[in-house]
């Protein structure tokens, strides 16, 4: 495995490939076959990996019954048409996967084609609405759930997706987080009705700031394990079964397992191992590049592995490459998002989308690569305003 230093100067013109989502009105919806192409082909816009739209149905459901009054039982759950029983049914997963939208003009290369998951569109906003659901659904099924209060370390995507599930829940939650959490992620949490303890500002102990929220959480359900249990994301193999079950099949379907590269960040290093597990094992030869920043970063979201706690989700045997990324080279790949490709990435999104960039100018070999974004730029205002300049 070798490392690269990555800063984004690449560009790219293909139009978009947006894949579609169909109704699937059927409760037993039919498949189409994936298209036999080559791996030198664009994504077609019009492949449709989705289950088949029932025209007649569609209509019918678009003139409405007036005799058909379903206000007694409600209208039920149906993908389709955006319609869910439950705002927990809106996380992505393969009936209603969240989409991959190409990079149109900050990667120019000949056959080479980026596409950016855009996670934020999950209900609270980050790909941890995904995880929260997994590992609160794991501690459910052990029964470790009934009658305590959620506690987690968070730097902020984990927190606020628990904290609103445990809201629908009636479960109470606390948050331990970095003292120098974004106010928009704070004002999340609180509004979902967790309660949020900072670490101090002024810690001595040398720890990154989220080992110091974590060893904050763990103190907490150890002094009181009757009431209090930890999810604890960065250990927790519910994690990485996550994204084995629903962010990894998403993209194999999306990419038409045409996908050659992968990229994601490190941090607890669910998404990053859990994904590739699964294209890994539908084709071995799809590459794996691990991005993770520079010592003494600031990058919201992903963690260096030197400066802080291993987490036991890493699994480095599914990776083939690191790419190092700074704060420099997030900060301007951020900005070309934004301006060139109206991309809304959080800081996360913009340094794993630097290195994605970076990496593929260097390879320099024809295929398709997807760039996972955990979350947009929406609850990191504070950020984008210093990038900005304003």
């Amino acid at each position: 495995m070798r490392a690269r230093t990555a800063c984004t100067e690449a560009k790219s013109s293909a139009p978009c490939g947006r894949m579609p989502r169909s109704p699937g009105h059927r409760p037993q919806a039919r498949w189409y076959a994936v298209p036999h192409v080559r791996s030198d082909q664009p994504l077609s816009a019009d492949t449709r990996i989705a289950p088949i739209r029932n025209e007649d149905s569609m209509n019918d459901a678009i003139k409405g019954d007036p005799e058909d009054d379903t206000a007694q039982s409600g209208l039920g759950g149906s993908a389709g048409f955006a319609r869910y029983d439950s705002v927990l049914d809106m996380c992505g997963d393969a009936s209603h996967p969240t989409p991959i939208v190409r990079v149109n003009h900050m990667l120019r290369i000949p056959d080479v084609a980026l596409y950016v998951k855009c996670e934020w569109m999950n209900p609270f906003g980050s790909i941890k609405d995904r995880t929260a659901k997994w590992l609160l659904q794991g501690l459910a099924e052990r029964g470790e759930l009934e009658g305590r209060t959620v506690i987690e370390a968070t730097s902020g995507n984990t927190g606020i997706a628990l904290a609103a599930i445990c809201s629908q829940l009636g479960i109470p939650m606390v948050a331990t987080a970095p003292h120098m959490l974004s106010p928009e992620k704070t004002a999340l949490l609180r509004a979902f009705g967790a309660e949020v303890r900072l670490t101090p500002a002024d810690d001595t102990s040398g720890l990154h700031p989220m080992d110091v929220a974590f060893r904050m959480a763990e103190a907490i359900r150890d002094a009181e394990p009757d009431i209090y249990v930890m999810p604890n994301q960065y250990d927790n193999a519910d994690n990485a079964r996550t994204h084995y079950e629903s962010t990894g099949p998403e993209i194999w379907a999306q990419t038409e397992g045409r996908i050659r590269y992968f990229f994601a960040g490190f941090g607890t290093c669910g998404t990053l191992v859990g994904t590739s597990r699964f294209l890994k094992k539908m084709n071995p030869d799809v590459r794996v590049i691990g991005i993770q920043p520079v010592p003494g970063h600031h990058i919201s979201g992903l963690k260096n592995m030197e400066e802080t706690a291993v987490p036991a989700n890493l699994d480095m045997s599914v990776i083939d490459e690191i790419v190092w990324v700074d704060d420099e080279m997030t900060d301007e790949c951020a900005r070309r998002l934004y301006r060139e490709e109206a991309l809304m990435v959080g800081p996360s999104g913009a340094a794993i989308a630097a290195g994605a960039m970076k990496f593929l100018a260097e390879e320099s070999r024809p295929g398709i690569a997807v760039a996972i974004a955990p979350d947009s730029g929406q609850k990191a205002t504070s950020y984008l305003n210093e990038i900005l300049g304003y």
